[in-house]
């Protein structure tokens, strides 16, 4: 059966080899060496600063974005939320659900997200700011670069869903000055559903030590001081922490770029034979803010 969805996607062959086998017990030294090393590789997929840390969190991916919300963000805060289709609306639904004080900056579908947009929201005291980077309900891929300069001026905390564009767009978590990067496993990284992964900068990391997290599953406080041994405080998804750290190996061989480059070439070939299809281009999305 071949997939052409977003996700979950097709696996490789060698993921689907690993994922046959018995699942080991984790609670040993080896287990916490190969997490150690899946967060190596993983902060240098996203080119994250040294003194970063990865939270692995047996869950789906709106499960990274609820803890996101939960441990980093409080009453206290005025958060600014790119609104631009159903993912980033999730982040407004996470936000009042959790009453955090938050404005919305709404995109009807076909809307560019410009300077000129976020320019209306400049210095108005916003602490944080929310996007799905990559919209996959209406395809637009935001200005990365655009909206962390913004968050830059503002002196705001940049969390940003990276789900669907991890290994599909260019990504840098030390260049953009991201303080939370909400990742899962089955889209780029290609792999089975159910393991997301949370980056956190030294800077969020401190905030997060005194939040007052009302959960104990998703409290960052103990995931990080179990994180710093290589395990985490409850049962993870072992056999895609083993896939995990497998793909990341096959990654870093490639090289990051080219796995980008490699989706990039079946995005062209995709928007061409749609090209050549009879359809009035009308209904189809500007092929600048399309990323599939």
């Amino acid at each position: 059966m071949k997939h052409f969805t977003l996700g979950p996607v097709e696996m490789y062959p060698y993921t689907l080899e690993l994922g046959r086998r018995q699942v080991p017990y984790f609670r040993t030294d080896e287990f916490s060496d190969v997490v150690l090393e899946t967060e190596r590789m993983l902060k240098k997929a996203a080119d994250c600063a040294e003194n970063d840390r990865v939270l692995l969190l047996t869950t789906s991916g709106t499960g990274a974005m609820e803890a996101a919300v939960m441990n980093c963000l409080d009453k206290d805060d005025r958060v600014l939320v790119i609104d631009g289709g159903s993912f980033g609306h999730r982040f407004v639904e996470l936000c009042r659900l959790h009453q955090i004080p938050c404005e919305v900056l709404e995109l009807k579908f076909g809307d560019a997200l410009t300077a000129e947009r976020l320019q209306a929201y400049d210095g108005k005291g916003f602490t944080a700011l929310l996007v799905n980077i990559h919209e996959t309900s209406t395809g637009q891929l935001y200005d990365g670069k655009m909206l962390s300069e913004f968050c830059r001026k503002n002196n705001m905390y940049f969390i940003v869903d990276a789900i669907s564009s991890f290994l599909a767009d260019p990504i840098s978590v030390r260049e953009w000055g991201i303080d939370v990067l909400i990742l899962s496993s089955q889209k780029g990284l290609a792999l089975p559903p159910g393991l997301s992964a949370i980056v956190l900068s030294g800077r969020m990391m401190k905030r997060t030590e005194t939040a007052e997290t009302k959960c104990m599953y998703f409290d960052f406080k103990r995931a990080l001081a179990d994180a710093r041994r290589g395990q985490t405080p409850f049962t993870p998804a072992v056999g895609i922490v083993y896939q995990l750290h497998d793909r990341l190996q096959h990654i870093e061989n490639e090289g990051v770029d080219a796995v980008i480059e490699a989706t990039a070439n079946v995005a062209r070939d995709f928007r061409k034979r749609l090209s050549e299809l009879p359809v009035s281009s009308r209904h189809i999305p500007c092929p600048t803010q399309l990323r599939l």
